[in-house]
């Protein structure tokens, strides 16, 4: 693993666990129990070209991030970084908490 591909682990874990807590929450259910070595082998498979950021392309590997690209590429560039991952997973959990 480079150290380019630590930090989008540590990003993209922070998603998997918000949505992940998100999802629990809503439904009340316990995830499932592959549910971490799946999030483990996306995160590991995304960033393919190892180059810090995930492109509309790599994003299809993580649906989330994927389903949400235009929202987490605030500056329009065709990629999302990790700032912006972790960014827009912020704002998730903040409106959700705005929400009970």
């Amino acid at each position: 693993m480079t150290h380019r591909t630590l930090p989008w682990l540590a990003a993209l874990a922070l998603v998997g666990t918000l949505q992940g807590a998100l999802a629990n929450e809503a439904s009340n259910d316990s995830p499932a129990p592959d549910r971490a070595a799946r999030m483990k082998r996306m995160k590991a498979a995304a960033d393919v070209d190892h180059d810090g950021r995930l492109s509309r392309e790599e994003a299809k590997k993580m649906p989330r991030v994927a389903q949400h690209f235009d929202e987490i590429d605030t500056g329009k560039t065709g990629y999302v970084t990790k700032e912006q991952v972790q960014a827009r997973a912020m704002e998730m959990a903040a409106e959700h908490g705005g929400r009970k």
